[in-house]
C-alpha cells in the first residue's frame, strides 16, 4: 500500500509540474481551442432495454451510507458512490462496503478530498483535491477511480477539465434528474423529484448526507419495478 500511495504521489507531482500555469477560468468550450476537451456526461447511452444510473454524493452520514449499502445488496441494485473521501463515513463502513466495490455492484468514483466548488480553485489545486482522494480509494478499496468524477455542486469550466484530464480524470460526471436531497428535505417534495427523475438513460444525483432516501426506499423500488428500470454504475453504462 505505502508503495502505491508513493507512486500515485510521483504522478501527482509530476502532472503539477507539467499543469497549465493559472489559466484564467473560462465558459466550456468557449473556443476552438477547446474543441478537444471531454464533454460532461449528463445521460446514459442508448441501449436495449430501460435503465438508469443511480448516482450517489458526499457520505456525510454513518448510517445513510450503511443504509445504501444495505439497500444495494439486498435488492440486487447497482450504484455508483462519488465519494468525498475526508468523510469519516467511507473508513467506518468500509468493511461492508469493500466486497460490493471488489465485486463491481457498487463503483466508487471521484467527488474531491473536501467538496470545494473547484472553478475557484487553482489548477494545482483543482489536481490536489482529486488526487488526495484517488490515494484514499487506492488505498482503502483497491481501486483505481478514473475517469469519472463529479465535481462539487456541478461547478465546473474548462480549466477545471484540463487539470483533471491531465491525472487521467476524462470524464466528468453530472446529472439528469435529481432527488434534491443534499440536505433534509420534507418527503412529498422528495417523491416528486424522484417521480420526475427516474427515467431511461438517467444519470439520478442522490446524497449519503441524510435518512431521507432510506425513509423512502420502498417508493423508490416501487417507481424503479413500474417503469422497468434496469439500475447500471457509470463503469457499465460506458464500458470503462
Amino acid at each position: 500500500m505505502q508503495r502505491e500511495s508513493a507512486l500515485e504521489r510521483r504522478i501527482f507531482l509530476k502532472s503539477t509540474a507539467a499543469s497549465i500555469a493559472a489559466a484564467a477560468a473560462s465558459p466550456l468550450f468557449s473556443s476552438n481551442a477547446d474543441a478537444a476537451l471531454p464533454t460532461p456526461i449528463v445521460e446514459l447511452p442508448r441501449a436495449d432495454y430501460p435503465r438508469m444510473a443511480w448516482t450517489v454524493d458526499d457520505g456525510c452520514s454513518h448510517d445513510s451510507v450503511k443504509r445504501y449499502i444495505e439497500f444495494v445488496k439486498a435488492n440486487d441494485l447497482r450504484l455508483t458512490f462519488f465519494v468525498y473521501s475526508s468523510m469519516g463515513p467511507w473508513t467506518s463502513n468500509m468493511k461492508i462496503l469493500r466486497p460490493l466495490v471488489e465485486s463491481g455492484q457498487i463503483q466508487l468514483a471521484n467527488h474531491s478530498t473536501h467538496h470545494p466548488d473547484l472553478t475557484t480553485l487553482s489548477s494545482e489545486d483543482v489536481q490536489k483535491e482529486l488526487m488526495n482522494c484517488h490515494i484514499f480509494m487506492k488505498k482503502n478499496y483497491g481501486v483505481d477511480a478514473r475517469p469519472y468524477y463529479r465535481p462539487p455542486y456541478g461547478a465546473i469550466n474548462n480549466r477545471v477539465i484540463k487539470a483533471a484530464a491531465e491525472l487521467g480524470y476524462t470524464s466528468p460526471v453530472l446529472w439528469s434528474g435529481s432527488f434534491g436531497d443534499a440536505g433534509n428535505v420534507g418527503g412529498p417534495k422528495f417523491m416528486k423529484l424522484a417521480n420526475n427523475s427516474m427515467g431511461n438513460k438517467k444519470i439520478v444525483l442522490g446524497h449519503a448526507n441524510n435518512l431521507v432516501a432510506y425513509n423512502h426506499y420502498d417508493s423508490l423500488l416501487n417507481i424503479l419495478n413500474d417503469r422497468g428500470l434496469t439500475t447500471v454504475t457509470i463503469s457499465d453504462a460506458f464500458g470503462v
